[in-house]
């Protein structure tokens, strides 16, 4: 069993590897005390995409959780397409045409379009080797929250790496916080408004006191944020991942 003093989460990174160093470095990270959870979204938008997986991949290899977000989703649909055929270089599927053209995948591809085969490969295993959630006393960790009208572990892909529309309005999980990203929290019902963007807020649900939005919009004019919980039990934290080095 491994124990640590905090559960620190963050989500939507977003290409942004300098500002997530930087913010590693001010919540005073240490792989040895704390469990690291990162809510997916880590590329995209961004330009330091590699970069940031290839820190991702670091602090997985310490014991991070590193969940899936829809701009994985994203980029494994279109690392399927690149692996499987040259077309895509003049006739791209509409799904990789959207993604580049408006979904914020520009950088991303910039970034891989030219890659061997063995890396995209690899990049690929990567992707779908991220978890769709994360449990923890507690905790539940998401990208974008859940279908609440059925148990976590029943919900798709698409309905944790997507949010539904009335999820911000409803209660969640009984005894449960459901910690998620996606949307910045200036979006979500209730966010006070006298912080604008340059001072914005992690999100509570006052409501239903089970819901904690994190995404504060770094890579759109706000800031990467952190949240940690200082545990008062141990828990079972043993954590598999896969592994693999992309550059």
């Amino acid at each position: 069993m491994r124990t640590v003093d905090r559960i620190l989460a963050t989500s939507d990174l977003h290409g942004q590897n300098n500002k997530t160093l930087d913010l590693l470095k001010e919540s005073g990270y240490e792989p040895d005390k704390d469990l690291l959870v990162i809510c997916g979204d880590l590329i995209d938008r961004g330009t330091q995409n590699l970069a940031c997986i290839a820190t991702c991949q670091k602090l997985q290899q310490k014991g991070a959780v590193l969940l899936k977000g829809n701009h994985e989703q994203f980029l494994e649909q279109s690392l399927v397409e690149m692996l499987s055929s040259d077309a895509r270089r003049t006739n791209p599927s509409e799904n990789l045409y959207n993604w580049v053209k408006y979904n914020g995948g520009a950088t991303m591809y910039e970034e891989i379009e030219n890659l061997s085969s063995n890396k995209l490969t690899k990049l690929l295993k990567f992707v779908q080797s991220l978890r769709l959630y994360f449990a923890v006393g507690n905790f539940i960790f998401t990208h974008a929250g859940a279908n609440i009208g059925k148990p976590i572990e029943e919900n798709t892909e698409n309905e944790l790496v997507w949010m539904e529309n009335r999820f911000p309005y409803s209660p969640a999980y009984k005894g449960k916080v459901l910690i998620f990203g996606h949307e910045p929290t200036w979006k979500l019902y209730s966010y006070d408004k006298k912080f604008k963007k340059s001072q914005v807020r992690i999100w509570y649900d006052t409501t239903y006191k089970d819901k904690i939005g994190i995404d504060t919009g770094g890579v759109f004019g706000g800031r990467l944020a952190a949240l940690w919980y200082y545990v008062k039990k141990k828990y079972n934290l043993n954590v598999e991942f896969s592994p693999i080095n992309i550059l």
